[in-house]
C-alpha cells in the first residue's frame, strides 16, 4: 500500500472531489493509499479535441484576436499570456489545484472562465448544468480570486456536439453550443474543508451506489464461501 509520506502535500484537485461525491471511501483509499479506481476503456477524442482547440485559440492570441466563432459572443480579449495552472494552499499539508482550457478578460479587468466540452448527446435541449460541472466553474473561480485575478462571476461552457451526417465527403459538421455558468465562489473552501476532515480521519463507510465497492465487497464474500467449502 501506498501511504502517504510525512511532510509531503496533497494536492487536491476538482476530478479528485469528484471521486468524494461518488464514494467517501473511493476518494479516501486515492488520497491516503494511492489505491485508485480502475480505469477501464475510455476513449482519447475528448483529449484530441482539446489540443486541437488550444492550438486554435493560440492562433488567435497571437494576432490578439477572438476566434470568429466567440466574436459577438463574448466580450473580452484572450489573456494574453494565458496562465492555464492555478494553486491554493489552504494549509502546510493540503493545497488545491486546477487548469483552466481558456480564459478571457473583459474590457473592466474581470475574467471570464472559459471551459469545452465534447458532448456526446445534443447540448441544445439542454437548460440546467451539470453539477459537477458547476462545481468546477466555482473552483475555477475561486482559484482566480485567491491568485487575485478577479472574475465576472460567470463562465462559458462551450459544447462540441458531431452534428447528422449528410455527406462524409464534405466532413463532419460540429455544432458548437454555448453555456453560461454563474460561479459561486464562496461554496468552495467548505468543500474542500470537508474533504480534508474525511482525508484526516480513518477510512469512511463506501457509498451505498459505488459499483467498485458494490464489487469489492461481492468478490470477498464469492471468495469467503469457496474457503468455507474446501
Amino acid at each position: 500500500m501506498k501511504l502517504q509520506r510525512a511532510g509531503k502535500k496533497t494536492w487536491l484537485s476538482h476530478s479528485g472531489l469528484d471521486i468524494l461525491y461518488r464514494c467517501p471511501r473511493c476518494f479516501w483509499l486515492q488520497y491516503r493509499l494511492g489505491i485508485r479506481q480502475p480505469q477501464g476503456i475510455f476513449s482519447r477524442l475528448p483529449s484530441r479535441f482539446d489540443k486541437i482547440l488550444k492550438n486554435y485559440f493560440n492562433s488567435y492570441r497571437q494576432k490578439n484576436e477572438l476566434p470568429p466563432f466567440l466574436q459577438g459572443k463574448l466580450k473580452g480579449k484572450l489573456e494574453n499570456p494565458f496562465q492555464e495552472v492555478y494553486f491554493y494552499h489552504v494549509n502546510q499539508k493540503y493545497g488545491f489545484y486546477g487548469k483552466l482550457d481558456e480564459c478571457l478578460i473583459t474590457p473592466e479587468g474581470k475574467h471570464i472562465i472559459i471551459d469545452y466540452k465534447t458532448a456526446s448527446s445534443d447540448p441544445r435541449p439542454r437548460k440546467e448544468v451539470f453539477p459537477s460541472y458547476q462545481r468546477q466553474m466555482n473552483e475555477y473561480a475561486f482559484l482566480l480570486e485567491e491568485n487575485r485575478k478577479p472574475t465576472e462571476k460567470t463562465a462559458c461552457l462551450i459544447y462540441l456536439y458531431p452534428d447528422e451526417i449528410k455527406d462524409l465527403a464534405k466532413g463532419v459538421p460540429l455544432v458548437i453550443h454555448f453555456q453560461e455558468v454563474k460561479t459561486d465562489s464562496k461554496e468552495v473552501l467548505p468543500r474542500l474543508a470537508e474533504a480534508i476532515n474525511i482525508l484526516e480521519a480513518e477510512m469512511p463507510e463506501p457509498a451505498d451506489d459505488c459499483s467498485f465497492c458494490q464489487w469489492h465487497n461481492e468478490i470477498k464474500e464469492l471468495t469467503a464461501k469457496q474457503s468455507d467449502l474446501l
